[in-house]
């Protein structure tokens, strides 16, 4: 029996040597040294006797006598060798009393190199063992800037908080994301015993049913997959599904873990597409009554945010009357937009539009739970296949109040004041120094941030002598001023030229779609990839609008670069951009559109700086956990 296993054993490890040598890789067990060659190392420290996963253990500590095992540590050497023999009595000694002494080994990126028991991790492996006892000694490597070291660098805090070694991400800010999952209201506690427990059950239970379901199939890692899991449905449900409710909703979010392991996550969609011909079709046919929501955080007596989407669903109301019928629900908190999401889903309504990149998890859990239910979010770069994302191109307006700014500023000074440094801000701030310096070469930018929790430094505007500010685009009935948009300070400000933000419109055309049955030809086009609408002002959903105060001739300019900008002959990103870091960019044939959503630099001339969330006051650092992209190891977007 003994000696068969052994040829099962062989043969696996033959099967994995040819497969290695078909595609180029080295066919034997890995060897610690080279893959530490590239590194510079730092310490050395004892761990002492840890349980380590079997499916980390990937190599030796030195070369030896690895060419003795395939690279997955099958045996290769034949059945009459002293090694099979020995290999063979091991396998009996673990069959009848398991294994009795630890392995010695190093870990180095959160991978295991054996330095003595390889064919104790060989006959564990053919055995199915998940994990195995180990003397470790883990080899710390410098930290730099590779991603692959930023990542080590953070599983090591969360290594040091959880004990957990067994969860390996592939992308920077997953383990910090974790913890806030598991641990919501003290994400930076050290585990208990509970702890550690109830996340090594919840992990294995959706292991096995994410393999089942096919997920080694897929690029995104088991970790991965398990975090995205846990983002639309929550730690706490996880722990108390069964496991035909784990496996359903794995099967309801496949699409999901599709996406997650791609570079790529997202289409992006420039302009409403209109089909002509099925635009006529559909006008013959009955038309169904949709139900529409709008679901805000806030509502229109504190929030211009709120009041402007009401705007948009009041233009609906008068473009689509009775064909649409349209509701809104206020102050729906992130906390509980689960169960608010439900509850008008619950009433019959279709299509919810929700306007807080706050509600995105909820918008995921309720979009899996119900496919049948449109549901889109009012936010940037999001990755949910069955959550369309939706934004505007406001770095196209503020390219042209930065023109207006720096044709007004007699002292070569203009100042931006900006809100949340999320996705598509640093585009916005840029593009208004860009549209200053083409009309005005001399041009200075300086930066403010309303959220700042530390404004202690005084009016950076006062203390440089400017005077021609960009403030907030939005502003509701209830918070009567003149300080918004473009204007001049002073007692009485004098308002110049202001961005208008026309989401009436981009609810109309995505309605329509939805109406003419677009909606899925749409989703059909961009294939397993989310879909994010962002549109600019060649959809009519931005604009930008000026005061008689203005003189005439800003006017006419204000509509000749608006005209360019429509039919793209003028494109505000062009040419060699320069960095404040004195980096540089060429930009000769504009940039992409995920280039300038993701943009997390300033441009020289512009004095100030992106603030990360510490910095901001605590009431909008909720928001910024959602959003935020000025963090460079925080990669990880859900």
């Amino acid at each position: 029996m003994t000696f068969d296993e052994y040829e099962k054993a062989m043969h696996l490890g033959q099967k994995e040597y040819s497969a290695c040598m078909n595609k180029g890789l080295h066919p034997y067990l890995i060897c610690m040294e080279d893959v530490m060659a590239p590194y510079e190392t730092e310490a050395k420290v004892k761990l002492g006797l840890q349980e380590i996963p079997l499916n980390q253990v990937v190599g030796t500590f030195a070369e030896g006598r690895s060419n003795a095992f395939a690279r997955n540590f099958m045996p290769l050497l034949d059945t009459d060798t002293e090694f099979a023999q020995k290999w063979m009595a091991l396998y009996e000694s673990m069959l009848e009393e398991g294994l009795r002494d630890p392995i010695i080994c190093y870990e180095f990126l959160n991978k295991f190199y054996v330095q003595e028991g390889n064919k104790r991790v060989s006959v564990s492996k053919y055995m199915g063992a998940v994990t195995i006892e180990a003397q470790v000694v883990r080899i710390v490597p410098k930290r730099t800037d590779a991603k692959e070291i930023q990542l080590y660098y953070e599983f090591l805090d969360f290594f040091e908080k959880t004990g957990v070694n067994y969860l390996t991400f592939t992308k920077a800010g997953s383990y910090t994301l974790l913890l806030k999952e598991i641990k919501e209201d003290k994400p930076d506690s050290v585990f208990t015993e509970d702890d550690a427990m109830n996340l090594r059950s919840a992990y294995a239970r959706f292991k096995k049913e994410y393999l089942a379901a096919g997920g080694e199939k897929l690029v995104t890692s088991v970790a991965d997959a398990f975090l995205v899991y846990l983002h639309i449905f929550g730690y706490a449900s996880l722990l108390d599904a069964t496991g035909s409710q784990l496996a359903r909703n794995i099967t309801r979010v496949w699409s999901e873990f599709k996406i997650y392991g791609r570079e790529r996550q997202a289409a992006i969609s420039l302009n409403p597409v209109e089909d002509p011909k099925k635009h006529v079709i559909t006008n013959l046919l009955p038309q169904k009554q949709h139900k529409a929501a709008w679901v805000h955080e806030k509502n229109t007596t504190v929030s211009a945010w709120t009041y402007s989407h009401e705007l948009g669903r009041e233009h609906v109301e008068d473009i689509f009357g009775s064909r649409i019928q349209t509701a809104s629900f206020f102050d729906v908190s992130a906390e509980h937009a689960d169960e608010e999401l439900e509850k008008i889903i619950r009433q019959g309504y279709d299509i919810l539009f929700c306007t807080s990149p706050q509600h995105i998890a909820a918008c995921a859990k309720a979009a899996a739970t119900h496919p049948d239910v449109k549901i889109l979010n009012c936010s940037l770069n999001t990755s949910y296949k069955h959550v369309r994302s939706y934004y505007l191109r406001t770095y196209e307006a503020k390219f042209i109040i930065g023109c207006i700014a720096g044709a007004m500023a007699d002292n070569n000074r203009v100042g931006y004041i900006a809100d949340y440094p999320v996705f598509g801000s640093a585009a916005s701030i840029n593009a208004f120094a860009l549209g200053a310096r083409a009309v005005n070469p001399r041009a200075e930018v300086y930066l403010d941030w309303s959220t700042l929790k530390d404004r202690s430094g005084g009016n950076v505007f006062e203390q440089n002598d400017v005077y021609i500010v960009s403030n907030r685009d939005l502003i509701a009935p209830a918070q009567a001023s003149r300080e918004f948009g473009l204007y001049q300070t002073g007692e009485t400000p004098i308002n110049y030229a202001m961005p208008v933000w026309h989401w009436g419109k981009m609810y109309e055309e995505i309605l329509r779609s939805i109406l003419n049955n677009n909606w899925k030809d749409e989703d059909d086009s961009v294939g397993i990839y989310a879909l994010n609408y962002w549109w600019g002002m060649s959809s009519g959903a931005i604009d930008v609008i000026t005061s008689q105060k203005l003189p005439s001739e800003l006017n006419r300019l204000t509509e000749t670069l608006k005209t360019a900008i429509i039919n793209r002959s003028l494109v505000p990103f062009s040419g060699t951009l320069t960095f404040q870091d004195g980096t540089t960019q060429d930009a000769e044939d504009g940039l992409a559109p995920e280039e300038l959503i993701t943009m997390n630099k300033l441009l020289s001339g512009i004095h100030g700086f992106i603030p990360g969330p510490d910095d901001l006051r605590d009431e909008f650092r909720d928001f910024m956990t959602v959003q935020s992209l000025f963090r460079p190891e925080a990669e990880t977007q859900l």
